[in-house]
């Protein structure tokens, strides 16, 4: 249809209208990974118009589907700030912002795709476009998918799908099906992953876009890929690399280079996670060398749409490509970005720890279960090591703290049974010494506990986070910040303390009382700050909110009750800062016996504007 309308177009005195043909015709082309053909049509077009050298809509499609990420995006941000404020006749999927936020997802660029998503879907209410309210719909999925928020995700793409649907416009089924696809691979649900790309790939197909059919195949191959540990057979292994080969060989075809580098990441993770060394490290080679040609650093180091849900996943093949040292000073950068420049040993995921409360580990996403610790003991020991995390300790000190009842060959057994359990449960899948002896491979180095000698702990270079640890730097960073900035951080920290340090597992050991000690005060002091930078602000419910929280674990914090005084006084309620007052008095003396300070009294004189405070009654 477009080949007779641009016959019947040719030489006539309508300019535009053949150069909107051209376009149209290039549009089908790119679709088609024609990009050859879609440029000399566009450059055709441009020409009718009479235009320069200036971009337009199809030259940033181009750069998109071609892999220039960072030149389509700087182009698209320009015209994204020239347009805001000044409404124009609706672009369909052209919309610069939800070209923008689609290319924000497959940066990673996290808050930037989900507000610039969000500011798509409201250009559509405003444009009365319920297709462009579509696309802004799927767009906002994909920043929900970047987030992990997947239940949200798949609420945008059925809203979009229903939009399309009501339009007729079948074509939109391609990219949410893309979206649903991943969205259910990434988060286990294979079955429904794989109806979604079969429905999203036809439809890609009917519409004759390569390019777009060839990312549905990157995320169903990437879904089988995670997939592993139910899919254990050869044939299933089989399908996850002839999926993600037949996408590679789509974006070459398209000439991009950003599909092909996904496409080659999840081919080397598959090829590592069957065993399938040497082709492994051959995937990675080709990705890093892609990568660092086209600055695609951030599909390695964070969550981006065609990438891993989980960066650290492909950091042991990072170290093992650094170990052959082809691309060591580019790993190394990869490496630096993840905080993790000088780690030797990784798993394939950050632990993450809760000492603050119930002690709770996370590989990864997954919680390390009961049964994953098998013993009580081993459970202790991680909790241990962590406390006395930056050194290690000997192994009669360990006998002594946690088996003090037992003799010392006793005490030896339960310590080498314990801490093989600790192992097995930080990483189920490491092959241990005994292990590798019977299969004839060399045992894997724990990611986690090191071991010197006759002394064990937690490895310098372990990849770990720890609620204690943040909790501390927040506030430290806080102490040194101004402005709303302090607030925030306050905050933050102070979400962390769900309890006393390890409260519920080691209330009574004395090697854990000391930093439960240090963090309490910490967090004291913290709220304490927090509450009064609220009351110097004039938020008043929430200083008190806080002072009651100080006060609730520790009755006797006077300045709390002071910082109560001086927001009922703000409030006009003297009659109640005189009962902060009285209750005060109360518990210092059934608590500590002593009577208010000085700086107390002298907050309420202040407040009741009498010289000295009425002597407290007895019955108080």
């Amino acid at each position: 249809m477009l080949q007779q309308a641009l016959r019947l177009s040719d030489g006539t005195d309508d300019r535009l209208a053949h150069a909107r043909t051209l376009e149209l015709f290039a549009e089908n082309k790119l679709n088609m990974g024609k990009v050859a053909e879609a440029e000399q049509l566009r450059e055709q077009a441009r020409t009718l118009r009479e235009e320069g050298p200036s971009e337009d809509e199809l030259s940033v499609r181009v750069k998109l589907r071609t892999g220039r990420l960072d030149e389509a995006r700087e182009i698209l941000t320009r015209w994204a700030n020239a347009e805001r404020g000044h409404l124009h006749p609706p672009r369909s999927h052209r919309e610069t912002l939800l070209l923008l936020a689609l290319i924000d997802a497959m940066q990673g660029r996290v808050e930037d795709a989900f507000a610039t998503a969000q500011e798509g879907v409201g250009l559509g209410t405003q444009l009365a476009s319920p297709f462009v309210s579509a696309v802004g719909q799927m767009r906002l999925g994909h920043a929900c998918q970047i987030r992990g928020e997947f239940a949200s995700a798949i609420r945008c793409y059925e809203e979009a799908i229903a939009i399309g649907d009501r339009l007729a416009v079948r074509r939109t089924r391609a990219e949410a099906m893309w979206g649903l696809a991943r969205a259910h691979g990434y988060s286990g649900d294979l079955k429904s992953a794989r109806r979604d790309a079969a429905e999203g790939i036809q439809v890609a197909q009917d519409a004759g876009d390569i390019w777009l059919g060839a990312l549905i195949q990157i995320v169903l191959g990437a879904s089988q890929v995670l997939a592993r540990h139910s899919l254990q057979d050869a044939s299933r292994y089989r399908d996850a690399a002839g999926t993600l080969g037949d996408a590679l060989a789509a974006m070459r075809s398209c000439g991009d280079p950003f599909g092909q580098t996904a496409a080659r990441v999840w081919l080397a993770l598959a090829h590592w996670w069957w065993h399938q060394r040497e082709r492994a490290l051959t995937q990675l080679d080709d990705a890093l060398t892609l990568a660092q040609a086209q600055h695609y650093d951030y599909i390695f180091t964070t969550h981006t749409l065609l990438g891993m849900h989980d960066a650290r996943m492909i950091v042991p093949l990072l170290l093992a490509a650094r170990q052959r040292g082809k691309h060591a000073a580019y790993v190394t950068r990869l490496l630096g970005a993840m905080g993790l420049e000088n780690t030797v040993m990784h798993p394939g995921y950050r632990l993450r720890v809760q000492t603050l409360g119930v002690f709770r580990v996370w590989r990864g996403e997954v919680e390390v279960s009961a049964r994953d610790w098998s013993r009580k003991k081993a459970k202790q020991l991680a909790a241990l090591f962590i406390t006395r995390r930056g050194r290690l300790v000997a192994r009669e000190e360990i006998f002594d703290l946690v088996w003090r009842s037992q003799a010392p060959d006793a005490a030896a057994r339960a310590f080498k049974v314990a801490l093989n359990a600790l192992n097995r449960a930080l990483e189920p899948e490491r092959n241990p010494p005994r292990s590798s002896r019977a299969q004839g491979k060399a045992a894997d180095e724990p990611s986690f506990i090191a071991r010197d000698a006759a002394a064990y702990g937690w490895r310098a270079d372990a990849d770990v986070w720890i609620d204690a640890d943040e909790f501390s730097q927040l506030i430290e960073r806080a102490e040194t910040s101004t402005g709303e900035a302090v607030l925030g951080l306050y905050r933050r920290a102070l979400a962390l303390y769900h309890d006393d340090y390890l409260i519920a597992d080691a209330r009574y050991e004395d090697w854990a009382i000391a930093e439960r000690e240090r963090l309490f005060a910490l967090y004291l002091h913290a709220a304490d700050r927090l509450a009064a930078e609220l009351l110097a602000r004039g938020e008043f419910d929430e200083s008190l909110a806080w002072c009651e929280k100080i006060l609730l674990r520790d009755r006797c914090w006077e300045h709390a009750y002071r910082l109560m005084m001086h927001a009922y006084a703000r409030h006009g309620d003297r009659a109640q800062a005189r009962r902060v007052f009285e209750r005060c008095v109360r518990a210092l003396r059934e608590e500590l016996e002593v009577e208010p300070s000085e700086a107390t009294c002298g907050v309420l004189r202040d407040i009741v504007g009498s010289e000295q405070p009425a002597a407290p009654a007895n019955s108080l």
